[in-house]
């Protein structure tokens, strides 16, 4: 197919979807060429690499471009995004990199399960998860529906072990199961704030050795924030039913009670050593109205401790997820995550996901080339709809929802790079109404680039169902015409990941994080690496070529010697306050379909109090999770 294209490509009547304007790809510098080597190459039989980056390219653009049956088109397909893909403005997550061109390539990243309440129902889970870990993706999973510990086994007049100690299955399963041979497996953990066992989930990971293989966060509702501002106790339940059994407490190992001080404030523990160490000599204790009663504020207060203390749990605001669930009517509520948060999705499905590096549409002049972002995210769009028709798709049941609903998760990475391109100080106002610009402008092109796909492909199966919550959604939220038909090809289409090791492709700061630093050494698994910031170099009067490790190691040494020197809107991450951080995050998050994985970092000397006023601005403004 790829011969024919040069004699092609000049005759080729360009759209929205096909970029007009060839683009110089920029030389590869060594960090990213041992990282391309390392983590993407295919290897031969003694495991060395036999792929350079324009190979991997072809060989994952040929692969969806199979999706494509009109050939002319396919082969317009093909031209447009290995153009895209060699200057790098755009890279699919790291399943696709690895897998696409294999026999049975599993191409997505983040998938949802169901984890049945029964011996059987938690095994198949155990596997399913297995399974797509062995593909290269993560999975996210809600431990709710699982019967407390201690409570009556029906079939064997037994009691139940309890959510928790499921985990742990999987946590081992997942253990010896390397994602795709390239990473290790990775799942996210979630239990509703309502469980009889939520304190048990809340510190599981206290003792920092256990659930090594997941994330964890508490699903919290409305009604439950409501109790926490009324200071209220609030009633746990289980299948719908209000719990009559004592709550266990794992921090004083034994049935949950409130320790007041004089003043009636509740203590605080973040875990089991806090307990055993605090001097409650003063205090009184308050039992519950009745069996089966946490007081919110407490729990609501265990929940930023621990996070305060460990970083875990997270929160998830699963009400305000679920009022963005434009598919309710026919699938019902949301109830979990992918590993990294940024995709809330109905059990058994899975999404792919890309990203654009907003950097390289950066114009001196024009500060965006808005033409060239409105072409790419276009035919981007038009990529991660093929992936899910070209995906060798690991459970029939995965299979089946996919392709009922579709979903696309076109997201963004370069955002800090740009803001220092333009001079904006990252976690400013100005970066917030930059956010606002930025994403608000691919999630609306995106959306026009989903309905053209559905006009000339069909929309997605679980659509007219929804059409009303769609129709609301599209016309009023997003600003498309009434007189343009309705026809979205996806259920979503707009995700930020984290970006974590394609940015290192890209050569461009990751999802929409700050930079970390401007010069420093990292050391993961595929080695110890120097890495200084072109930018920051340059800005200090020294160029760097990112290709040679003496010019890498002469300008890292010159930016950490004068980094004082750097203009203010150099900001790096040490350097930005959490509140910064949510409010990035919560722009972002206005502006994408389903959700964005972004670390909401803290300084050194953040109290309890801190972690309090994070979680609770990140609510105010309307994220769907924080941590």
């Amino acid at each position: 197919m790829s011969a024919a294209l040069g004699k092609q490509i000049a005759n080729v009547n360009t759209s929205a979807a096909t970029p007009t304007t060839r683009r110089k790809s920029p030389p590869l510098g060594l960090n990213a060429k041992r990282v391309i080597s390392k983590r993407y190459s295919l290897k031969d039989a003694k495991g060395r690499p036999i792929e350079e980056w324009p190979d991997i390219v072809r060989r994952v653009v040929g692969h969806v471009s199979a999706a494509e049956k009109d050939p002319q088109r396919r082969d317009e397909f093909f031209a447009a995004m290995t153009d895209v893909m060699l200057a790098r403005e755009f890279v699919p997550n790291t399943p696709c990199l690895v897998n696409a061109g294999k026999v049975n390539g599993q191409l997505a990243a983040c998938f949802v399960l169901d984890v049945p309440d029964s011996i059987a129902g938690i095994m198949d889970h155990a596997k399913a998860a297995a399974t797509i870990h062995q593909t290269g993706g993560g999975t996210g999973m809600t431990y709710e529906s699982l019967r407390p510990s201690g409570a009556l086994v029906g079939s064997t007049r037994g009691v139940a072990s309890g959510p928790v100690s499921f985990m742990n299955i999987v946590n081992q399963v997942t253990d010896v199961v390397k994602q795709g041979g390239v990473r290790r497996g990775a799942n996210m953990g979630m239990m509703r704030v309502t469980h009889p066992d939520v304190l048990r989930f809340i510190h599981a990971k206290n003792d920092q050795h256990s659930l090594t293989n997941f994330n964890i966060s508490v699903n919290v509702t409305d009604k439950f924030l409501k109790a926490v501002d009324n200071n209220e106790w609030f009633q746990l339940e289980f299948a719908g039913e209000s719990w009559t059994d004592p709550i266990y407490d794992p921090v004083r190992d034994g049935e949950y009670v409130v320790y007041r001080r004089l003043d009636g404030s509740p203590v605080t523990f973040p875990d089991k050593q806090a307990f055993q160490t605090a001097d409650l000599s003063h205090c009184t204790i308050e039992e519950p109205p009745r069996p089966g009663m946490v007081y919110a504020p407490d729990i609501w207060n265990r929940i930023v401790a621990s996070a305060h203390k460990y970083a875990e749990p997270g929160i998830a605001f699963i009400d305000e997820v679920n009022r963005h669930n434009h598919m309710m009517r026919s699938m019902g509520p949301i109830y979990s995550c992918n590993p990294c948060g940024e995709q809330f999705l109905h059990f058994s499905n899975s999404c792919n996901l890309g990203s654009i590096d907003l950097n390289k549409f950066y114009d001196a002049e024009t500060r965006v080339d808005w033409q060239r972002l409105r072409e790419v995210t276009h035919l981007c769009t038009r990529f991660l709809d093929n992936v899910i028709d070209t995906c060798a798709w690991p459970l029939p049941e995965i299979n089946d929802v996919v392709n009922r609903t579709r979903p696309v998760g076109l997201g963004i990475m370069g955002f800090a790079d740009l803001c220092l391109n333009l001079k904006v100080t990252y976690g400013s106002p100005a970066s917030i109404d930059l956010m606002d610009e930025m994403m608000g402008f691919v999630r609306r092109e995106a959306w026009n680039a989903s309905l053209k796909l559905g006009a000339e492909k069909g929309t997605f199966p679980e659509f007219e169902p929804n059409r009303e919550a769609y129709e609301n959604f599209l016309h009023n939220q997003i600003g498309i015409s009434r007189e343009v038909p309705l026809t979205p090809r996806n259920y979503e289409v707009t995700t930020i990941a984290p970006t974590g090791t394609i940015s290192l492709v890209a050569e461009t700061s990751s999802g929409i994080e700050p930079n970390f630093s401007w010069a420093y050494v990292r050391k993961d698994t595929l080695g110890t690496r120097t890495y200084v910031h072109t930018l920051a170099a340059q800005t200090l009067g020294i160029d760097v070529d990112q290709t040679e490790p003496e010019s890498i190691d002469k300008a890292a040494a010159h930016v950490v010697e004068h980094e004082h020197e750097l203009p203010q809107y150099f900001i790096s991450a040490m350097n930005i306050s959490a509140e910064q951080h949510v409010h990035v995050l919560a722009a972002a998050q206005r502006n994408v379909d389903n959700s964005v994985s972004k670390t909401c970092n803290g300084a050194v000397d953040d109290s309890v109090e801190s972690v309090d006023r994070l979680y609770r601005l990140a609510r105010h403004l309307g994220c769907k999770a924080v941590s």
